[in-house]
């Protein structure tokens, strides 16, 4: 929260005050650099959100169209164990849409490997867990 980090266990996320806290990441830009990151303005949620991708600010623009009261990029980093070790993942977006919250990651289907589907499998987990 802020510029502190705070841990806590997945049964408690439902409620931790994540719409409060700072994005993980900057969203930073360099001469050739391979992703297109920046700062997308929204209109519903107010303010500029940042994203990696020509697909992150596409989901953006949506967002906005179905008028998100709140948008959190980057919202925390879920480390966790698996099978196969330990592993970490910081999901895309934050939103809330309608009163519902939803928890986002967007990567072309092409582009996914098997670490990220199991990244990916995490968070949803969380987000089930959290309702």
């Amino acid at each position: 929260m802020g510029a502190d980090e705070v841990c806590w266990p997945v049964r408690d996320m439902a409620h931790v005050p994540v719409m409060s806290s700072r994005p993980m990441r900057e969203f930073t830009w360099r001469a050739k650099q391979r992703h297109r990151p920046g700062l997308e303005a929204m209109a519903s949620a107010g303010g500029k959100h940042g994203f990696e991708s020509l697909k992150e600010v596409s989901l953006l623009v949506a967002l906005d169209f179905l008028s998100a009261s709140e948008v959190l990029s980057q919202p925390f980093r879920l480390d966790f164990e698996h099978a196969g070790g330990h592993a970490w993942h910081i999901p895309d977006f934050l939103a809330v849409i309608g009163g519902g919250m939803w928890l986002l990651d967007v990567r072309p289907m092409e582009l996914i490997k098997e670490e990220d589907a199991l990244k990916f499998a995490a968070a949803r987990e969380v987000a089930a867990a959290c309702g």
